[in-house]
């Protein structure tokens, strides 16, 4: 019987530690690796700035990769699923939504007892759970707010894998900003003209980030700039200029004028104007286009009906 005892303690230490190290990973063991990234780390999720805090990287290009191999999954068992309806030989409905009587039936086509079954559903359910996710997962991350890497001089210091070029087109998003329910078009034009203007000017400084990491004035060369504000500030100045300039403008030119023919014509000219410019460059919807122009011509009329030009004084 003591020959089929269990090993003892000591014993079975000594057999796992002649087993193959790679099978037993040690967590307590310290990873190089690891210790050497904790520092930065720890700096970024410890500092002041709320760009190095809370800006992570999006991965766009990898999460597109991801969505397109899952679709190509979901492509293939969508395929088998149709050819093993389509060997029904089932008669289309009245009004063939789908489609299926110009669908074509391939020529090696499996039966339908070979193509479904328990597998294949299984496979459908999972395959589209991860497919739905990514694009919910997508989509959430896109409506982010953005800025780009080169207004984060924390975190642009430590990549030395990217040019400054590189550092400009890298896109961050913000976790701590609601996401964008609604993108201003001038905003983001003056969003885009700020990174344009920030790269054009660090571009005479440097030409490559990883200079400027082993520089010691590396604080000085890659300062912070929230563009995002900037750009918020910045759009709602000139959108009151514009605001005002259209109301002022008509104004005018309809106190000097006291031909009727005159006035139609340039509340028309505005009218039109501005209409455009909110329907195209704000992108509003046709209901909001609506209630402005209405808005605004109901204010010219009023100023004419007063009879403030020069024959009603």
């Amino acid at each position: 019987m003591s020959s089929h005892a269990p090993p003892s303690l000591g014993h079975s230490t000594s057999t796992l530690s002649n087993a193959d190290p790679q099978a037993q990973p040690n967590h307590n063991a310290n990873d190089p690796g690891i210790t050497n990234l904790f520092p930065r780390l720890w700096r970024c999720s410890t500092t002041d700035n709320n760009l190095s805090l809370y800006g992570f990287r999006r991965f766009k290009t990898s999460h597109l990769l991801n969505l397109r191999f899952l679709e190509e999954e979901v492509a293939e068992l969508d395929h088998k699923i149709y050819q093993a309806g389509l060997s029904l030989g089932l008669e289309p409905t009245p009004s063939d939504r789908l489609g299926l009587r110009h669908s074509k039936i391939d020529a090696n086509a499996p039966r339908m007892d070979d193509t479904i079954h328990t597998e294949l559903v299984l496979q459908l359910r999972s395959t589209m759970k991860e497919y739905d996710d990514a694009l919910t997962s997508f989509s959430q991350i896109m409506a982010m707010e953005t800025f780009s890497l080169l207004d984060d001089g924390q975190q642009a210091s430590v990549r030395t894998d990217l040019s400054a070029y590189g550092i400009y087109k890298t896109r961050l998003v913000r976790v701590d900003v609601e996401p964008r329910r609604k993108q201003d078009p001038l905003q983001r034009l003056i969003h885009k003209f700020l990174r344009r203007f920030r790269y054009w000017r660090m571009s005479f400084r440097v030409d490559n980030i990883e200079d400027v990491s082993r520089s010691p004035a590396t604080s000085h060369q890659w300062s912070y700039q929230n563009s995002a504000n900037i750009a918020v500030i910045a759009g709602r100045i000139l959108c009151s200029v514009a605001v005002t300039a259209f109301l002022v403008a008509p104004l005018i030119i309809l106190s000097y004028q006291s031909s009727k023919k005159v006035q139609l014509v340039t509340i028309s000219v505005f009218l039109v104007t501005l209409s455009l410019l909110v329907s195209v460059g704000m992108k509003t919807s046709n209901l909001e286009t609506m209630a402005v122009s209405a808005a605004y011509a109901a204010v010219l009329s009023v100023f004419v009906s007063n009879g403030l030009g020069p024959t009603m004084r």
